[in-house]
């Protein structure tokens, strides 16, 4: 068993984790040191394909980069890897791929450039962005955020008096640790609601007028807050962007990423997100509101309050569901987190209740 400080990336989670490594017989074997009770990953060494970069060496365990190692120099396992792979130390790129026994046939050709077609959309939409996505600082992302935000400005109208309550509202409450959560309210008939890297939420006063209690707001924050917490808008802007976003970031070390990034404001308006990220952001989102002791049925009264809403109107554009799909499963799964966290411990908050009363009054209608 080499030391367990080593890093890996596994192009599911936005971020590095520890874990612990054994090279026998062929195979790397990876246990994750934060949950050592999960099953651990293996990965035929023969598929190998190691770079070496400055002081450490980064090991792919496929041909498309999605997972891989991160060895420093100061890891015991740098100066065997080399040796491991049956190669020169510190050669500026190889590769170490198993013999391949080719039988020139159409349909084996015809499978071929088929299956390199697939593999290059999924480099550029998948497994470059999640890499390039780590060439971003939170700083950085933050910075762009607000760059964003300031383009947008000029494209939208804002509500300061209704931006202040919402601000305030959401200043009662932990959003993220990571990010400034900073809230803005658009004035728009257009039922949306949307999430900037690095902080920004911009609600409409249409969305707003449709909600009906303080908890349904809580947890559309919470959704909004979760795709910023785990980057899911930044991460979706660089898959859209694909090659020309990466040459730019890796040519010039990044500095025209934060002009490309802010020449697409637009799109983060109406993005759509996988249902993944859909369910990670409800999921997540409800626990938010558990830490913030605000009872998660408050999600289940968002999309209910919405559904109906888009049901009963005929006036109204409801963009926050064409970019935020509300499927019965999405529902489903609401209600049974709600079931299953039944005991959450609430505290009363008259200063959220009363900014609510505040929100509601500013943006209601003129019926």
């Amino acid at each position: 068993m080499y030391p367990t400080d080593i890093l890996f990336f596994d192009h599911y989670r936005n971020e590095y984790f520890t874990v612990a490594v054994e090279i026998a017989n062929g195979w790397v074997r990876l246990t994750d040191l934060k949950n050592p009770d999960t099953r651990a990953q293996l990965f035929p060494l023969r598929e190998c394909q190691l770079r070496f970069i400055d002081d450490y060496y980064i090991l792919y365990f496929d041909q498309h980069f999605y997972s891989y190692l991160e060895v420093h120099n100061t890891n015991p396992l740098y100066e065997q890897l080399p040796g491991i792979m049956g190669i020169q130390p510190k050669s500026k790129y190889w590769y170490r791929k198993p013999a391949i026994n080719w039988h020139w046939k159409p349909a084996i050709i015809v499978s071929g450039i088929l299956a390199f077609l697939v593999a290059v959309y999924f480099l550029f939409t998948e497994a470059i962005p999640k890499v390039a996505i780590q060439f971003i600082s939170v700083k950085s992302e933050i910075e762009m955020g607000n760059k964003l935000f300031n383009g947008l400005q000029e494209e939208i109208k804002i509500d300061k008096n209704a931006s202040l309550i919402l601000q305030n509202f959401a200043n009662q409450l932990q959003f993220s640790k990571q990010y400034p959560i900073k809230v803005s309210v658009a004035v728009s008939d257009e039922v949306n609601a949307y999430a900037l890297p690095g902080g920004h939420i911009v609600v409409n006063t249409a969305i707003l007028q449709e909600l009906q209690t303080p908890e349904s707001l809580v947890a559309l924050l919470s959704h909004e807050s979760t795709h910023i917490n785990r980057r899911h808008s930044l991460q979706n802007i660089l898959s859209s962007m694909g090659s020309g976003f990466v040459i730019s970031l890796f040519t010039n070390a990044g500095g025209s990423a934060a002009k490309i990034i802010v020449g697409n404001a637009d799109f983060l308006v109406h993005m759509n997100y996988s249902r993944k990220l859909e369910k990670q952001a409800d999921e997540e989102g409800m626990i938010l509101m558990e830490k913030n002791k605000i009872n998660p049925v408050g999600m289940i009264q968002l999309m209910q309050q919405l559904k109906i809403a888009n049901d009963d109107s005929s006036m109204k554009s409801f963009s926050f569901l064409s970019s935020h799909p509300l499927t019965d499963e999405r529902i489903a799964d609401a209600e049974r987190f709600s079931k299953t966290h039944p005991n959450v411990e609430q505290v009363s908050n008259e200063l959220l209740d009363d900014y609510w009363k505040q929100l509601k009054f500013v943006v209601k209608t003129d019926d």
